[in-house]
């Protein structure tokens, strides 16, 4: 009988505009990957306002363009 461990891996999923995002959505910003806990937008929804956590909970807002994409990241199972 052959024993297999699972394990998830964080991998890019996806590039999506700011008004794509979700709460809870983990996003890559420099080298961090953080999870979105808040999103709003200006008035014409040119600025999109997103409010993250890191893995310590500090928490920190990012300023986007509404052209500007922002790489999406999901946790995969994998066996080993």
């Amino acid at each position: 009988m052959s024993d297999t461990i699972n394990s998830m891996k964080l991998v890019p999923a996806d590039l999506l505009k700011p008004d794509q995002l979700m709460e809870g959505d983990l996003i890559k910003i420099g080298e961090d990957i953080l999870e979105v806990i808040g999103i709003s937008s200006d008035g014409a929804a040119d600025n999109w306002f997103i409010e993250t956590k890191d893995e310590f909970g500090e928490r920190e807002t990012f300023t986007f363009h509404h052209t500007e994409t922002i790489p999406l990241y999901a946790f995969i199972e994998t066996m080993e």
